[in-house]
């Protein structure tokens, strides 16, 4: 059904506003990722840099400023400590401070946190497509006694929160000398219900006689899935790979309990520690975190159409 014009400009009004509810504090972190110390909360949106030194009574004076009114400043000339106002135009210019993003990257081991991040992330990624589809395919396909209350019982373990399964896991890792290790922080992300759920419902769309034609041709178990089921689950695969790589990318509290070597560190735990260091430079801790966040969006516009396309596909079928 076509709708109105008044109905979709309504529509789209909305959907515009519930979208600045998440677009604008990130275009606030990148605007203040180049802004100069000092300027960040000036409460506003342009990076402005100020000079210190201005002309006055036909010569360069160095200046300091005392007070902010509006668009005047009140300033102390350092030669004399006399008091004038002036304009913020006249000592004020657009100027983004780009030397941010090299001294957030120098000062604290970023290429070594970038690492360890990408490291956990594929492996977690590639982990959770290998159980995840395995785990899929049994239940979508494979028949067994009290396979369906086995299903539901699995999917039930979503209502459960992280936060409980967390002594759990650390005590079992412990008694295995897994913590401090990058074992640690991937062996429990390697499986998950929801990325189970996803690729059941997506295999339950593809049609059984490709799978029944492959077995008539002599294909097991295991070659119709490799050789069938795989090979057309590339959107539900991307899609479930996005959503766990962005996951394990951003994951800040499983590492930070794990992990205690600097070097072995992830970027979001990485950023933790240099706001310790750079508590009140907040333009150098925006570019940081544009640094970290850089790789997920990236990897989000490269596989857009893939997740959607799979999303809206697995529930075609239940």
């Amino acid at each position: 059904m076509k709708r109105s014009a008044p109905a979709a400009f309504l529509l789209y009004a909305l959907l515009l506003v519930f979208s600045a509810w998440y677009v604008v504090p990130f275009c606030w972190a990148l605007v203040t990722s180049v802004k100069h110390p000092g300027m960040v909360f000036d409460g506003r949106w342009l990076p402005y840099a100020r000079e210190g030194s201005m002309p006055l009574d036909g010569r360069q004076r160095e200046i300091r400023v005392v007070e902010e009114r509006g668009d005047s400043l009140l300033v102390r000339i350092v030669e004399t400590g006399e008091l004038r106002g002036v304009l913020r135009k006249d000592v004020e210019t657009v100027s983004p401070r780009w030397s941010n993003y090299a001294e957030a990257w120098s000062m604290v081991p970023f290429g070594r946190y970038f690492l360890n991040s990408m490291l956990i992330g594929l492996c977690v990624t590639l982990g959770q497509l290998v159980v995840c589809s395995l785990g899929g395919y049994a239940f979508a396909r494979l028949e067994f006694p009290g396979r369906d209350t086995v299903f539901f019982l699995y999917l039930a373990t979503l209502m459960i929160p992280g936060p409980v399964l967390t002594v759990p896991v650390y005590l079992l890792l412990r008694e295995y000398h897994l913590l401090n290790t990058y074992q640690g922080v991937v062996l429990p992300g390697l499986f998950s219900a929801y990325g189970t759920f996803l690729l059941r419902q997506f295999f339950l769309t593809i049609p059984k006689d490709l799978e029944d034609a492959a077995r008539m041709d002599g294909a097991g178990t295991l070659g119709v899935y490799l050789r069938i089921i795989l090979p057309l689950s590339g959107p539900a695969l991307a899609a479930l790979a996005t959503f766990v790589f962005i996951g394990s990318w951003n994951d800040f509290f499983w590492p930070s309990i794990v992990l205690t070597d600097p070097d072995r560190l992830t970027l979001p735990v990485g950023l933790a520690h240099f706001n310790d260091i750079y508590v009140f430079d907040y333009g150098r801790l925006m570019a940081g975190s544009m640094i970290t966040i850089a790789p997920a969006i990236l990897m989000y516009l490269v596989f857009q159409r893939f997740i959607t396309r799979g999303v809206v596909m697995t529930g075609l079928k239940g």
